[in-house]
């Protein structure tokens, strides 16, 4: 045991290492990621802490982005929420030295899988660091998508958690395999999740029908475990083999206990999230929450771009170089030259094990989905009948899938052709070298007609003169020939290694340390172009000084004025400031921001506003000062305050306009009229004529015209999750809020006694109050959460038991064998 652990300790401070050193900017130096997915949201998350602290309660309301929205049924603001946490947050662990962390945990994870399976410890350590270090978990980490990463990491972990489960059938690896599901699940990256599930469960479906003798005669009733070439189950516990029906049953049952333990791990956040979907963005386009198909397929993979694996710079390195079939992406598709041949090898050498028909149905189905539009039958048939999947976007994120098990057969490839003879690779060896002199000499012989033929396919760059454009044109063409080059020669030393070793002039220790080697340099190539764009790349760099971004966080100008003024208002960011989170750190409410599943009400009325670009609707919106990089001329807007304002991009000149007649952030309307329809509601609300002071409903609720008394606010006292009024009412009145209808959440009591909210004007909460004076209570129903979070924790607690009742049954039943 205790070697084994120095074992997994061993390999997972080699993974860190290298993972540190990798990506050393941003742990050595003063350095931070520059990609928008990470500064724009960490404001408002800063402001989120900010709260917890004084309230002592977990956020899930956040009143400063679109006027307001939910944190965690948003899946935002989570990371309280992801067990883990609990542990490291003990330590203070930087964000970033915890994605960092996640990463080396991807490849230990592929490790154990690999040792599960029957590699050796090289082989199975070679295969790890395949996955840790592919191109697309580093682009994921340096362009702001931690949660996705962190997800990603669990994958391996789970098919490790399924194969000792099946293979063993014991009670404590139930338990793990509910701890690793339940936390996978609780960072949050659903889409991710899924895949690794569908993956996960696709194994255990290979791994039950081999261990009945279906793929063959032997099975697991003799003993043996066909499905595992190494012949090792990695020992047994209290749940050991004993064969027959009994054993396939309890296995079956401790399986779906196990995943239903990890769901309800992570009903904290999916209970609220569930119910959020039809309210949410997300859910607006089509049926039963999910995206509209075009908008769920703009990022599908056209099969030609898979050409990308062999070639990383046929299709454009990225951002403005990039001329594939996706609206825009950030670096290619590129899984190794040396890792593709080793995979084939792999895959070649047990052809017929079950465990090859499990890589190549996995792999087929990734590559499949991630064709998206471009092969829609496979994509459409998940897309409408499976759960969830409708609500996914990005089909080339199924790709993720696709890494892993190449991962997996380079490791088998490398384990076998040391162990295995490898004379009948002598031939394809010779075929592929010969083809790859053909390939160059034909490419020097043709090289300006095949660069005039791929000039004339690139599309227009979308820049502002021939010059640049001419210059993008030419950084494409060097993309295609220098990553060419680069695969040919690595290809070609792989092959001559390769033929040394078959050759016996290699010894097998010295022949896996240069594969190993090949199949590094080859990964680090490209993983150094995603993290380190040279100048000539016209790519953006992705890190920047920290003392240079941190201003973007603190007050200035523009902010410490605002943050003075007084009163309930909200601030309308003009043009590109629309986007920024930074007036959430000081409490300054905005009808603007980032957040990508706002509620679907507010995305309404940017759409029909054109961004609230309407005076009447920033009116009625509590808007009091209009903050612009550009100075603007209107009767309505009065100058008080021109300042700079640091951003993460840089400082900026703005402009701070007070906007005159707003609304107050609670007022009384003496008229409230029925109306059908947006198109009627939006005709109101933008009419500059339309009655000061009246109030529109759903004319299907509420019909004709009401008129009703005035009233008076004689106090307010509005927190995130709260507000308190008291009123002085003469006769029946019609309460209206500048704040947003949210119906699941916001509920309403006068003088303690639940009412009805009304939604007002499409958008905002109203209430009727009775005459006289009245407390009016708006409150965020938080039933939901805390229900979630207590079936979480339950669950949590379950599969604690079942590790450690299973670690104390073995250990008692080892002594009664004594």
């Amino acid at each position: 045991m205790k070697k084994k652990i120095l074992l997994l300790l061993t390999v997972f401070g080699g993974y860190t290492l290298l993972v540190l050193l990798l990506f050393y900017p941003l742990v050595f130096q003063s350095k931070m990621l520059l990609a928008p997915d990470t500064l724009i949201p960490q404001a408002s998350t800063m402001a989120l802490d900010r709260l917890q602290a004084q309230t002592g309660a977990y956020p899930l309301w956040q009143p400063w982005l679109f006027s307001g929205m939910p944190t965690v049924e948003a899946f935002s603001y989570l990371s309280g929420l992801y067990y883990p946490n609990l542990v490291f947050n003990l330590f203070h662990t930087d964000g970033i030295v915890l994605q960092l962390l996640h990463l080396a945990f991807a490849g230990l994870g592929l490790f154990l899988f690999l040792r599960q399976y029957g590699l050796t410890i090289l082989a199975a350590s070679f295969g790890g660091v395949l996955f840790m270090l592919n191109p697309y978990l580093s682009a994921m980490l340096v362009h702001g998508h931690g949660s996705q990463l962190m997800t990603v990491a669990y994958m391996p972990w789970m098919l490790w958690a399924t194969m000792r489960l099946i293979q063993r059938g014991g009670l404590v690896d139930a338990g793990m395999l509910a701890l690793l599901a339940g936390f996978q699940l609780q960072r949050s990256h659903v889409q991710i999740a899924w895949y690794s599930w569908m993956l996960m469960l696709l194994l255990a479906v290979v791994l039950f029908f081999s261990h009945r003798g279906f793929f063959t005669k032997k099975s697991a009733v003799s003993g043996m475990h066909p499905v595992l070439p190494g012949g090792g189950n990695g020992g047994a516990d209290e749940g050991s083999h004993k064969g027959g029906p009994y054993m396939t049953l309890r296995i079956f049952l401790l399986l779906v206990l196990a995943l239903g333990c990890g769901i309800a791990m992570s009903a904290s956040i999916y209970l609220p999230a569930s119910e959020y979907a039809a309210y949410s963005v997300r859910g607006m386009a089509a049926e039963g929450g999910g995206s509209a198909w075009e908008y769920a397929t703009l990022w599908s993979m056209h099969p030609l771009e898979l050409l990308t694996f062999l070639v990383p710079g046929l299709f454009g390195f990225g951002g403005v170089t990039y001329w594939g079939f996706m609206p825009f992406t950030d670096f290619p598709h590129y899984a190794g030259i040396v890792v593709l041949l080793l995979a084939v090898a792999g895959a070649v050498i047990r052809r017929k094990e079950p465990m090859t028909w499990f890589f190549i149905a996995g792999a087929l189905l990734a590559l499949l989905l991630s064709f998206g539009r471009f092969f829609s039958p496979v994509f459409d048939l998940f897309y409408h009948f499976a759960p969830l999947f409708s609500r996914f976007r990005v089909p080339s994120m199924a790709l993720i899938m696709l890494y892993l098990i190449i991962s997996c057969l380079a490791a088998i490839g490398v384990n076998d052709l040391l162990q295995r003879q490898s004379e009948r690779f002598l031939k394809p060896i010779r075929i592929g070298a010969l083809l790859l002199a053909a390939f160059l000499l034909l490419f020097l012989a043709f090289e300006p007609s095949l660069e005039s033929f791929f000039r004339s396919l690139f599309p227009e760059p979308q820049v502002g003169s021939f010059d640049l454009a001419f210059m993008v044109n030419k950084v494409r063409w060097e993309n295609l020939t220098g990553s060419l080059w680069i695969v040919l020669l690595i290809a070609s030393l792989f092959s001559g290694v390769l033929w040394l070793s078959i050759k016996e002039k290699l010894s097998h220790k010295i022949t896996a340390i240069l594969l190993f080697l090949l199949a590094l340099g080859d990964l680090l190539w490209m993983d150094i172009q995603i993290i380190y764009p040279s100048t000539s790349s016209l790519r953006s760099p992705v890190f920047a000084d920290s003392r240079m971004v941190e201003p973007a966080f603190r007050h200035d100008d523009i902010t410490r004025y605002l943050a003075a003024q007084k009163g309930p208002f909200r601030i309308y960011p003009a043009g590109p400031l629309f986007a920024e989170n930074k007036f959430a750190l000081f409490g300054i409410e905005s009808v603007g921001g980032y957040h990508p599943a706002k509620l679907k009400l507010y995305e309404e009325f940017l759409a029909k506003t054109e961004n609230l670009a309407s005076l009447n609707i920033l009116r009625m919106l509590n808007v009091g000062y209009i903050v612009t990089p550009q100075p603007i001329e209107h009767s309505a807007f009065k100058l008080v305050k021109t300042g700079e304002l640091q951003l993460a991009s840089g400082p900026v000149t703005a402009y701070v306009y007070s906007l005159q007649g707003s609304a107050p952030r609670a007022w009384f309307a003496n008229r409230v009229t029925g109306v059908h329809g947006n198109d009627a509601l939006f005709a109101r609300l933008l009419d500059d004529q339309a009655p000061v002071g009246e109030a529109y409903v759903d004319g299907s609720l509420w019909k004709g015209v009401r008129t009703f008394a005035s009233a008076t606010v004689t106090s307010l006292d509005a927190k995130a999750e709260s507000m308190v009024l008291k009123v002085a009412a003469p006769g029946e009145a019609f309460l209206v809020t500048s704040e947003i209808h949210y119906p699941l959440r916001w509920k309403v009591k006068i003088d303690g006694r639940e009412t009805a909210v009304v939604k007002v004007n499409g958008l905002l909460r109203g209430v009727v109050i009775p005459a006289g004076s009245r407390e009016v209570r708006f409150y965020y129903d938080r039933n939901g959460f805390e229900t979630g979070r207590r079936i979480s924790l339950g669950a949590f607690v379950v599969a604690l038991l079942m590790v450690a009742g299973g670690v104390i049954g073995g250990r008692f039943r080892q002594k009664g064998g004594k």
